[in-house]
């Protein structure tokens, strides 16, 4: 098991945002890419199982990205916090046009990946948020598996709930607080904080469902924010995340440790539209070789 899990440095800019059990970093578990608790964290050091990412820069294995994103927040049931369902349309909107996707463009797949697999031949550009979804899910449960989530998200969409999907469609799914998931046992909340997925995590497939999974906790809107553009970035850059330590395609940009640029940093930066700011994470730049700084503004 310790070959497949992965972990970041800690971040004071976290601890600085006085975040209660929110991830500061993210690893793998198994076949789930997830942002750990830090009691989580606590715990596998404690027994020796939290290895520690290199410092290397982000390599091209061949899959795909996302050309211009078409954000769906999608609310289960109608017991999401008020203060997610009401602000992150306003969150969504200004991430997906903003400065914030604009430094991602370095990640377009115009290039033969490390492994020789040929590039997809996409540019990272601006999205669009379409719409913001509540749904009464089919699935009455309060504890779900990840194939719960799946299930939930196509029926929605067969039965025309929720826009129709397409390859750069990526639903962001918000929980309410009584509803936990758990992968393989790890429990949301208790171990990990939030996820990114695929239905078709095998290949590249004209068919495949894109999401996120955001459970509420006791986060305030500022984690919210925070992991939300964690997982939207992450999600961008490598839409198929990496099922282990060893990436290869059909993952697109991952370190050599399968690290996406969400974990390799764990700083916050601020995006700006109007009125409203919000808490963002930064990501890794391979132009710099370091995490991203600065604040973002949009449009």
């Amino acid at each position: 098991m310790f070959s497949s899990m992965r972990i970041a440095a800690a971040s004071a800019a976290l601890a600085g945002l006085a975040l209660c059990a929110a991830p500061a970093q993210a690893f793998v578990y198994g076949a789930y890419h997830v942002m750990p608790t830090p009691s989580y964290l606590a715990k596998m050091a404690k027994i020796g199982r939290a290895p520690v990412m290199n410092a290397g820069l982000m390599n091209y294995y061949g899959g795909s990205v996302f050309t211009s994103s078409k954000v769906v927040s999608v609310m289960w049931g109608f017991d999401v916090p008020s203060f997610t369902v009401n602000g992150v349309p306003a969150f969504t909107s200004a991430l997906v046009n903003s400065i914030y996707v604009d430094q991602m463009a370095e990640y377009d797949t115009h290039l033969r990946g490390i492994n020789g697999h040929r590039g997809t031949y996409q540019d990272i550009g601006r999205g669009t948020f379409v719409s913001q979804v509540t749904f009464t899910p089919r699935n009455k449960n309060t504890s779900l598996t990840d194939a719960d989530i799946q299930a939930e998200l196509k029926h929605q969409i067969k039965v025309h709930n929720l826009p129709a999907p397409d390859l750069n469609t990526l639903y962001m799914i918000y929980f309410p607080k009584n509803v936990t998931i758990n992968l393989d046992g790890l429990i949301s909340c208790q171990d990990f904080g939030a996820y990114h997925f695929a239905t078709v995590d095998t290949k590249l497939s004209k068919k495949n469902i894109f999401y996120a999974v955001e459970p509420a906790c006791t986060y305030g809107f500022s984690t919210i924010t925070f992991i939300a553009s964690h997982e939207f970035a992450e999600a961008t850059t490598d839409n198929v995340p990496t099922p282990g330590s060893n990436p290869d395609f059909p993952q697109a940009w991952n370190d050599a440790d399968g690290f996406e640029i969400g974990d390799k940093c764990g700083t916050s930066g601020t995006l700006t539209q109007g009125q409203n700011h919000f808490t963002v994470t930064q990501y890794f730049l391979n132009s710099t070789g370091q995490c991203s700084t600065g604040d973002y503004t949009s449009p």
